[in-house]
């Protein structure tokens, strides 16, 4: 799941998809967790290892079944990036922030509406370009709901049209930036 909010929460993602293939290694499949299709064109493979045992011939092992899933990915034509658990644990908060924003995300896909939220939310930030999640609804409040105004920060983030520290953890005074998009 993390690597799924990972994927979700960029914005330079323009698709992806859980489970695309398996790859042939030492005669067995192994299945890429995900195929990624970038805004800019490019077509890239995630696979999670887990973390070999803490001995010295466990972590040979891996190494060489890490190299021999690249060789093949390579036959395969294809990019293929191998993610590991401590870079995972690395990205907790990160996650949690994702997960955070989630809902928010979703609920301002559903509503109709959004794109006045929207639009108030982008006049606020181009006024004050380094602002906060209070700041921007409190800003509206006269004329929004803090609800609706949440939602379409939140949506904005997971755009690229706003930025938030995602290794910082989410808090209503958390620093909202224009994003790369602007």
């Amino acid at each position: 799941m993390a690597l799924a909010l990972d994927l979700e929460f960029d914005p330079g993602v323009a698709t992806y998809v859980e489970r695309p293939r398996t790859l042939l290694v030492r005669g067995r499949d192994v299945e890429l967790c995900f195929w990624i299709s970038r805004k800019c064109g490019t077509e890239s493979f995630i696979v999670f290892r887990r973390q070999a045992a803490a001995t010295v011939p466990a972590f040979r092992a891996e190494q060489q079944f890490c190299a021999e899933l690249m060789e093949a990915s390579q036959r395969a034509g294809l990019d293929l990036a191998i993610r590991k658990l401590q870079s995972i644990l690395a990205a907790r908060v990160a996650n949690a922030t994702r997960l955070e924003l989630l809902p928010y995300v979703q609920a301002a896909r559903r509503s109709r509406g959004i794109s006045v939220f929207i639009d108030a939310v982008m006049t606020h930030m181009r006024r004050h370009p380094v602002s906060s999640f209070h700041a921007i609804e409190t800003s509206l409040r006269p004329t929004f709901d803090w609800r609706d105004i949440r939602s379409a920060t939140c949506l904005l983030v997971h755009r690229g049209d706003l930025a938030i520290n995602f290794n910082e953890r989410l808090r209503t005074s958390s620093s909202v930036t224009l994003g790369a998009n602007q």
